[in-house]
């Protein structure tokens, strides 16, 4: 009973920091979210070259991602988490101190190796510390609570930016110096408190990389879903490095407007997380995904068809709301595999699927300089639609674990924990 209470305590203490922990850097991390790419154009570089960097770090990013994932399964999640909190504060420092393309090539993969591999493995560390029932409610919860701390931070961003010129590559620059000293912070809670939940291990490299591969030639639906994230690749990767860059370009926005765009994206999240985290608790993660869907096309729409400032503000509200379903979609990535098994999955599939989509964001430069800059936008919503969504659909649902993994093949023999 004592030991039981004492692990208890411990998966506890570890939620409570990963959420401190994630609610602090998002705010830093909002600072400079809108600005990346437009800070990239402001320096002299055009879009096409910001698909060039995008698709050099999604590349570059491939394999450190997933060995950060591996290790997660094999050594520690604690190591594998504090390596991945390294290298999201390297990606400011390296934006602050050079424009020039081999730094933001740099600071680029680093940034995309924080977003899927310490994004992933911090998500793998709720799962650990949360009973299957609770946890999309818990996955959704952290989000809400890091965009709670970060609501302000695209308005304070752009009076930053305002005193120091408006939007320039100088008056951009001091967010990164302030991310990467605010992440430096938000690194104390992850350190002090956040401990390895659950005895791990037990397979080297070589025998991880086996079983990952015979995962997935025995559970089709595997494969089907690293398919699912590579086409995200061409709808996201595609078009969301230009978004900002469209409205700041084409439709006017200035510092402010991007500011409070940013601001109902945040409001739009944190009001709808908890009910969808709840709504994929109660009816299924794959229903409420699908249900959430048509808001992304909805804000796309939106974006392009706007007319006025004010309506770019009103489409990231709906985005927003349409963001809420990542916990869901977050939830029934982990929840494809038992819990031994999560580390190795998010690294294959984090691989696999980085590699394919690396060329998005050049195609997607590309489309906007050549085409045209409505471009990327509108292929996004066809490649979701046509795509994605039947993929999405033809999920097994995993919120009834013992019925799921009744029918999940095992490549060994293992011990029936509870999951």
């Amino acid at each position: 009973m004592h030991a039981s209470s004492r692990a208890r305590e411990l998966r506890e203490r570890a939620y409570r920091a990963l959420l401190a922990r994630r609610s602090l850097s998002s705010f830093f991390n909002s600072l400079t979210q809108q600005y990346v790419n437009v800070y990239v154009v402001e320096l002299g570089f055009s879009e096409r070259d910001v698909g060039v960097i995008g698709s050099a770090a999604s590349f570059l990013a491939a394999l450190p991602s997933a060995l950060m994932s591996l290790l997660a399964d094999l050594r520690s999640r604690r190591s594998a988490y504090l390596i991945g909190i390294l290298l999201e504060a390297i990606s400011p420092l390296a934006y602050f101190i050079d424009g020039g393309i081999h730094w933001l090539v740099l600071a680029g993969t680093l940034g995309v190796v924080s977003f899927f591999g310490l994004r992933g493995v911090e998500n793998i560390l709720i799962a650990d510390t949360v009973k299957g029932s609770r946890r999309a409610f818990a996955i959704g919860l952290a989000n809400s609570l890091s965009i709670l701390a970060s609501i302000l931070a695209p308005l304070i961003a752009a009076h930053i930016v305002s005193a120091m010129g408006g939007i320039s590559a100088e008056g951009i620059r001091p967010l990164f110096m302030l991310q990467f000293l605010g992440l430096a912070v938000a690194s104390l809670p992850a350190l002090l408190a956040v401990r390895d939940v659950r005895v791990i291990g037990g397979v080297g490299l070589w025998g991880s990389v086996a079983s990952s591969l015979e995962l997935l030639r025995l559970n089709p639906w595997l494969r089907r879903w690293i398919l699912l994230e590579s086409l995200g690749g061409y709808v996201f990767s595609m078009s969301m490095p230009f978004q900002m860059i469209y409205a700041v370009r084409v439709k006017g926005a200035d510092e402010f407007t991007v500011g409070y765009m940013g601001l109902a994206l945040n409001l739009g999240t944190i009001a709808s997380s908890p009910l969808v985290g709840r709504l994929a608790d109660r009816i299924g993660r794959v229903k409420t995904i699908l249900l959430l869907r048509p808001l992304y096309y909805a804000s796309v729409l939106m974006l392009v068809l706007a007319p006025a400032r004010e309506y770019l503000i009103a489409a990231w509200l709906v985005r927003g709301v349409f963001f809420s379903s990542a916990a869901a979609f977050q939830t029934l990535a982990l929840e494809l595999v038992p819990y031994e098994y999560r580390g190795r999955w998010s690294a294959v599939r984090s691989f696999i699927a980085m590699l394919a989509r690396s060329p998005a964001p050049l195609v997607g430069g590309y489309l906007y300089a050549l085409v045209a800059p409505e471009a990327p936008f509108i292929l996004a919503i066809i490649v979701d639609l046509t795509l994605r969504v039947p993929l999405i659909h033809s999920m097994p649902e995993t919120l009834n674990r013992r019925e799921y993994l009744s029918a999940f093949k095992e490549p060994v023999k293992r011990h029936p924990l509870s999951q």
